[in-house]
């Protein structure tokens, strides 16, 4: 069993209860205060009246005062009935004040984390945790750079709203601070080089705390992952062809970007021109381009384009539709929608979006020619370094052939399941000669084999297998180790000479400056599965580990 400390509950919080008391406490106190400063006031003035000097400027000392018989019956009984007064309105108020301050208390403290909660989410929006994670914190991906290959991937991103399973909150500070180098996972808190304050780095972490799902939905998740890692193993030699085919449609492009940008390389130019020009200009297609207009063209349907402009402009965007997406692979998909549009000289909405609401011809011309600039931006660049840019391709394109020849990412399942049965023996003759204690041996089949690296692909590779959240293509082989230490060649075994021991140390994960195994010592970035996997999977994972 790992310890309740890493069990994460959110609990709705009790309602507040006594609520008459809490008004009635409340209303008798001020009561009492008010009556209070009443009664010092009237004091206060009536030593004032008393105090008025005589005509005689007799000393204060040497006048007279109230009789023994006076001071005695009236005057002091009025104040002590008026102390007694004071004393059983205190007396009443005082325990319905405290009793209801716990309630008090747990209601402000409850406004408090709520708004935590509600800071938090506007931080993991603000700070772009929503743009890896997903809106629901359960998993998404992030744009980077493989570094061995160079090539941009989608570097996979866990799912976080099940991470209180695994890590502790400190943990998860940690990571948030400082992120996770050779990740996407920059580091975020001002320790760490990032923006985020304190405060904000613990809202965050209370939001995240907010939108954990319960454990039914954690350990319900368990198959579809495995399946989801199966699934990436048998479709391999697709996925890395698909990238392959990639580069060289990348290359393509890279080769033909001289003809290309031959064939567009005037129209910014011509486009300046011709929407500033006296007798094709107007005021508003000028401050397009940032012109003046000195002789305003005619303008049919008073849309901001002369009728001129139109028309060649519909002819700019029918040779960019030809040039451009029939001959870059690239830009095809991204500039579809905006080099596919016509305009007509006398209506003034001549293109409309996918769902058919019209778009002002002006604003239609502004994203035109802004998309027009940026690509021939990019393919002049590509012209020009036309060399660099094919080297680089190539030298991506060599890696991933390489990837599809080597193929890393595949799995002999029968041979897995030997090698874990062959070390279950090793391991219960360990137990024997360590403690005296005799077990038998595991014979592993090969649907046992499918389950545990299935499982390990899932939960354990991101960490222990070298290139895996960049994707199967770039995997560098089961337990090559990557932001945790390598598998391979029992090192599991070295560590855990002890079966039972590495199976525990899996449950509960470590903990910062704690020893582990042989010489173990925790960092806390181990997290622990006990509350996210089941004990029979849990050891299926083991057994493969240590067979690595």
């Amino acid at each position: 069993m790992i310890p309740s400390s890493f069990v994460v509950a959110v609990a709705e919080a009790p309602e507040p209860v006594g609520d008459v008391s809490v008004g009635l406490g409340a209303v008798v106190l001020t009561v009492a205060v008010v009556g209070f400063l009443v009664w010092v006031g009237y004091l206060v003035l009536n030593a004032r009246r008393r105090s008025v000097p005589q005509v005689e400027e007799t000393p204060p000392n040497l006048q007279p005062w109230l009789s023994d018989d006076e001071l005695e019956n009236k005057r002091l009984t009025r104040v002590l009935g008026a102390a007694v007064i004071a004393a059983a309105v205190l007396a009443i108020s005082l325990p319905l004040y405290w009793s209801n301050e716990s309630n008090r208390q747990a209601s402000a403290e409850e406004a408090f984390a709520e708004l935590y909660v509600e800071e938090g989410e506007h931080w993991y929006e603000v700070f772009s945790c929503i743009n890896c994670h997903g809106p629901d914190a359960g998993g998404g991906g992030a744009p980077f750079t493989e570094a061995r290959s160079g090539v941009q991937v989608s570097w996979a991103a866990p799912s976080i709203n099940d991470v209180f399973y695994r890590y502790s909150v400190e943990e998860i500070t940690e990571v948030i601070v400082y992120g996770r180098a050779g990740s996407p996972m920059p580091a975020s808190g001002l320790d760490g080089g990032g923006a985020m304050t304190v405060q904000e780095v613990e809202q965050v972490v209370a939001f995240l705390e907010h939108i954990q799902i319960d454990q039914a939905a954690v350990l319900a998740e368990v198959d579809p992952a495995v399946e989801l890692a199966l699934n990436r193993i048998a479709d391999g030699d697709a996925s890395v062809a698909a990238e392959i085919a990639e580069q060289e449609a990348d290359l393509a492009d890279i080769l033909a970007a001289p003809a290309v940008f031959a064939a567009i390389e005037s129209f910014p130019e011509e486009i300046d021109d011709l929407l500033s020009g006296d007798g094709t200009c107007t005021r508003e297609s000028a401050e397009l381009v940032t012109m003046p207009c000195r002789s305003p063209g005619q303008d049919t349907d008073r849309d901001g384009l002369t009728d001129v402009a139109e028309r060649r402009l519909t002819e700019i965007a029918a040779a960019m539709h030809e040039n451009v997406l029939a001959r870059n692979n690239q830009l095809e998909l991204v500039r579809q929608p905006v080099y596919d549009i016509v305009f007509v000289a006398d209506d003034a909405f001549s293109n409309s979006t996918p769902t058919g609401e019209p778009i002002p011809d002006l604003e239609e011309a502004e994203t035109f020619i802004s998309a027009l600039d940026a690509d021939h931006l990019t393919l002049g660049v590509q012209t020009a370094r036309q060399d660099a840019f094919v080297s680089g391709v190539e030298s991506r394109l060599e890696y991933l052939l390489e990837a599809a020849r080597e193929r890393a990412w595949d799995i002999d399942f029968a041979a897995v399941a030997r090698a874990m049965s062959e070390q279950s023996a090793l391991d219960a003759a360990a137990l024997f000669e360590a403690r005296g204690e005799s077990t038998q041996a595991t014979s592993y089949s090969s649907d046992d084999a499918r389950r545990a690296v299935g499982l390990f692909n899932a939960y354990c590779a991101r960490c222990h297998t070298a290139g895996y959240s960049a994707g199967v293509a770039f995997e560098q082989g089961h337990g090559t180790g990557a932001w945790g230490p390598a598998l391979i060649d029992g090192r599991s075994v070295v560590q855990f000479p002890l079966f039972e021991d590495q199976v525990d140390f899996i449950i509960r994960g470590t903990n910062f400056r704690e020893n582990y195994g042989v010489n173990g010592l925790g960092s806390g970035r181990m997290p622990g599965f006990g509350q996210s996997l089941t004990a029979a999977d849990i050891e299926l994972i083991v057994a493969y580990e240590r067979s690595l």
